[in-house]
C-alpha cells in the first residue's frame, strides 16, 4: 500500500461511529488525504459500494442546486460520500431530509476544507445528526506506520507515571531501529506531515510542493470563503503570524505592521483557523488571584509549511521544534475517546509551561527543550507549576508527573517524578 494510502490512525474511529449515526463530517486542510480515507479507505475496510461526488466539480454543484432531494433519494448505494461540501451550503438542508427520512438507511460522508461555512451549515442544520472528525496532516506515529493505540504519552496519562517498564522498553531498541526512527523523526520535523510530501526523494521536489500548496491556498481556500478585500494584507498576516509560531499573540503588533486594523487582523487569523492552517492555544488559569498572561499563543499546525511561510531562516529551531510537539500533540489529543484539553501556561512573574494536558484525572505539565541534554535545571518550570497546583481543586492528594519532551535517545527521572522523555518514543 503506498504512503497515500496509508491507514490514518482516525479510521476505527470513523467506522464505528458509522454504525450509530447516519452522516459523518471529516474535515481537514487541503490535501491532508481526506478524499482518500473517505473513497479509498473507508468503503474497502467496511466492504460497501458506494456513490461518491465532488462539488470541486462545478457541473455537480449546479446539478444538485436545481435537484438535490430527487438525487440523493435515488443513489441505490448504501454508503454515499459527498466532498468539499462547503462549496455547496445549500445541500445542507436537503441532505438533512433525505437522512431523517422514515426507512432510508443510506450513511453520508461528508468532507470539507474549510470550517467557516461547513460548521455554520452543521449547526444550524445537522445538529445532533452528525459526527465530526479532524484529519491533519500525518502525525509522526501514521508516518511511522505505528498504531496510535500504543503511544507512551496516552499511557502516561493513565498510569500518571512513567513506569520502570517504560524505561527499559527504551533500551530494547536496536541501534539500526532507532537509526531509522531519528530519520523519520527528523523529515517530520522538517517537512510537516502533508502526504504528497512523503512521495519526494529530494527537498526540491518537497519546497516546490509546499510553495504550489501555499499559493493554492490562497486562490481556493480564500476565495471560498470570500470576504477578503484585501488578499495582500492577508498574505502579510499570515506571513507575520508564521514567522511568530510558538509566541504570545499581539494582534496590536501584527496590525501595526501590516497597515491594518486590529478588527481585519482578527478577521484574517479567523480565516486562517477556519482553513486549519494556524491555530490559537488558550492560556491555563484556575480561579486564582495571580495575575496571569491571558493572550493566547499562535502555532501552524505543519513545520513544512510554516517554514515556507515564514521563508529560510525565518523562525528558529527552538520555535521550530515547539511547533512540531504542538501539532503532534494536536493530532494525538483527536484521537482520545475523551478529548483531553491542551493549554500553555504564563504567570506574570515569569513561570512558563509550554503545554498542559488536562483530563479528569490528571494535569500534565509538558514543558519542550530542543536541546539533546537535559539535566536537573531543566526540570524548575515544571517542578514550580506542580508545587503551585497540587494543593488545588479535585487534583489535591493525586499523584503528579511532569515530562520534558527533548530530541535525545534516553528516558531520565531528573527530579522526582519528573522525567526527560524522547519525542520519538513519546508520540510513537
Amino acid at each position: 500500500m503506498g504512503m497515500e494510502y496509508i491507514k490514518r490512525a482516525v479510521t476505527d474511529n470513523i467506522i464505528t461511529r458509522l454504525k450509530h449515526r447516519k452522516i459523518i463530517a471529516v474535515t481537514g486542510a487541503r490535501q491532508t488525504g481526506k478524499t482518500t480515507l473517505c473513497k479509498n479507505i473507508i468503503p474497502s475496510l467496511l466492504n460497501s459500494p458506494f456513490k461518491y461526488f465532488t462539488f470541486d466539480d462545478p457541473d455537480e454543484r449546479i446539478r444538485f442546486k436545481n435537484n438535490a432531494v430527487s438525487i440523493l433519494e435515488r443513489i441505490k448505494e448504501p454508503l454515499v460520500i459527498l466532498d468539499e461540501i462547503q462549496k455547496i451550503p445549500e445541500l445542507f438542508d436537503p441532505l438533512k431530509y433525505v437522512a431523517d427520512k422514515e426507512g432510508q438507511d443510506k450513511k453520508f460522508i461528508i468532507t470539507g476544507s474549510s470550517q467557516i461555512l461547513l460548521l455554520k451549515s452543521i449547526k444550524e442544520t445537522l445538529a445532533g445528526r452528525i459526527s465530526l472528525f479532524n484529519l491533519y496532516p500525518l502525525s509522526f506515529f501514521e508516518a511511522s506506520g505505528k498504531s496510535a493505540k500504543n503511544i507512551l504519552l496516552s499511557k502516561i496519562l493513565k498510569q500518571k507515571s512513567v513506569s520502570k517498564e517504560d524505561i527499559e522498553n527504551i533500551t530494547l531498541v536496536s541501534s539500526d531501529e532507532l537509526r531509522r526512527i531519528l530519520i523519520k523523526r527528523d523529515e517530520s520535523i522538517k517537512w510537516g506531515g502533508y502526504p504528497p510530501l512523503w512521495r519526494f526523494d529530494n527537498d526540491i521536489d518537497k519546497s516546490n510542493w509546499l510553495r504550489d500548496y501555499k499559493n493554492t491556498y490562497m486562490e481556493k481556500d480564500v476565495s471560498d470563503i470570500g470576504g477578503v478585500l484585501n488578499p495582500d494584507a492577508l498574505i502579510i498576516t499570515q506571513k507575520l503570524l508564521a514567522l511568530r509560531t510558538g509566541q504570545i499573540l499581539s494582534i496590536s503588533e501584527i496590525a501595526k505592521e501590516t497597515g491594518v486594523t486590529a478588527n481585519t487582523v482578527k478577521r484574517y487569523i479567523y480565516i486562517l483557523n477556519a482553513t486549519f492552517q494556524c491555530f490559537l492555544l488558550r492560556p491555563y488559569f484556575e480561579n486564582t488571584s495571580k495575575r496571569l498572561i491571558k493572550s493566547p499563543k499562535v502555532f501552524f499546525m505543519d513545520t513544512g509549511l510554516n517554514k515556507i511561510i515564514a521563508g529560510e531562516g525565518g523562525i528558529s529551531e527552538g520555535s521550530e521544534y515547539e511547533t512540531w510537539v504542538f501539532s503532534e500533540l494536536m493530532k494525538w489529543k483527536e484521537l482520545q475517546e475523551s478529548e483531553p484539553e491542551l493549554y500553555f501556561y504564563r504567570s506574570a512573574g515569569g513561570l512558563e509551561i509550554d503545554f498542559i494536558l488536562k483530563t479528569n484525572d490528571i494535569i500534565l505539565p509538558i514543558e519542550v527543550k530542543s536541546s539533546l541534554k537535559v539535566d536537573y535545571s531543566d526540570g524548575r518550570g515544571v517542578e514550580s507549576f506542580i508545587e503551585e497546583h497540587k494543593e488545588k481543586g479535585k487534583y489535591k492528594n493525586k499523584p503528579y508527573v511532569g515530562i520534558i519532551v527533548y530530541p535525545g535517545k534516553e528516558i531520565k527521572e531528573i527530579r522526582k517524578g519528573r522525567f526527560a522523555v524522547p519525542d520519538w518514543f513519546l508520540f510513537r
